[in-house]
């Protein structure tokens, strides 16, 4: 981390040890808040920050979704470190954060957690750096408190052998998916063929932020109907279609089996939703594959359409994450709103 000059650097971040870590990295002149909603997490924080003897880490109890009040030094924080899922971007984290600081937090898109390093410039966070990751859910204002949105909306099919949820946006309309789910089973290959150890962790938030109708799907182990326990997929017209793969050649070493990447449908507009998540996964193999993750900005939540760049848009209660995915054009970008639809 980039705190090497002599001035007096100030961190938000969370977590007894984590906290006596960075203050250490700080150095001398550092300064640490660390917020826990947990009052044992607190009293445990400041026991141990005790025994580590730095001095510099102050343990606080509260909503960490509402930053530091009152601990925020004037210019505000040279850094915020969250240490826990987030399904939204708390408008506390950029007010509290100094121009040009960096806001880390692993957060939740479409159901995929991914850890975001965030520059502030302006109102905006400029997203430099992704990396794989998961944590333990938030617990403060910002989670899902009302006892029946714990997890995302869901909604059991097939007397509970599926399961559709939905992460973003509003929860689809499931009529007939009862029906469907008992009758042919449509199936499209994507045409991608993998070899070895394939990592397609871009395409998990590619197509939870491009594709209407994205949702995920969770069945038992096997399941007559969904062959993945935890898949991807897309729900409209009384139809769903989801992402699987199939071996094409196994092999005694990783390096030498190939999979084929499947779609598998259900429903009067199966074809149709299958050819649509197939088209997702070649646009991705030739356009982002090789690319990796995308520029993203988030801007506050009152930000007009007009005022946007270029890209798809996912709307969190707090913030509008914009991604401007290489091949698409304005004409592909998709808003996944609360209200969902067509972005102009």
């Amino acid at each position: 981390m980039p705190f090497r000059n002599r001035r007096t650097r100030r961190v938000l971040g969370s977590g007894g040890y984590n906290a006596e870590l960075l203050a250490h990295v700080l150095g001398e002149r550092g300064r640490v808040v660390t917020v826990d909603v947990d009052p044992y997490m607190v009293h445990r924080t400041q026991r141990l920050c005790a025994e580590a003897g730095s001095g510099r880490v102050t343990a606080i109890l509260g909503d960490g979704g509402l930053g530091a009040p009152g601990h925020v030094p004037a210019d505000g924080f040279n850094g915020i470190v969250i240490t826990h899922n987030a399904s939204d971007i708390a408008p506390a984290w950029r007010e509290q954060l100094a121009q040009g600081a960096r806001l880390v937090v692993p957060l939740e898109m479409g159901g995929y957690t991914r850890s975001l390093t965030l520059v502030r410039r302006g109102d905006v966070l400029h997203c430099g750096h992704w990396t794989y990751c998961g944590f333990v859910r938030d617990r403060g204002a910002a989670a899902r408190t009302a006892p029946a949105a714990r997890t995302a909306p869901a909604v059991p099919l097939a007397d509970g052998d599926v399961t559709v949820r939905w992460e973003d946006g509003t929860p689809g309309d499931t009529a007939g998916l009862d029906e469907a789910l008992r009758g042919h089973r449509h199936e499209r290959s994507t045409g991608l063929v993998v070899r070895g150890s394939f990592n397609f962790e871009t395409l998990q938030v590619y197509a939870a932020t491009t594709l209407a109708g994205f949702c995920r799907l969770s069945a038992p182990t096997g399941s007559p109907l969904v062959a993945q326990q935890n898949a991807a997929a897309i729900l409209a017209n009384g139809s769903l279609a989801y992402l699987t793969y199939r071996k094409v050649k196994d092999a005694p070493e990783p390096a030498d089996r190939s999979t084929e990447f499947f779609i598998h449908a259900y429903g009067p507009a199966a074809e149709e939703l299958a050819e649509r998540f197939a088209q997702c996964v070649r646009v991705w193999d030739r356009e982002v594959r090789e690319s990796g993750y995308p520029s993203m900005t988030v801007h506050p939540a009152a930000t007009p359409d007009g005022q946007l760049p270029p890209g798809d848009v996912l709307d969190k209660p707090s913030a509008r994450l914009v991604l401007p995915w290489p091949g698409r054009t304005p004409a592909d970008a998709v808003n996944l709103s609360t209200t969902g639809g067509q972005r102009a």
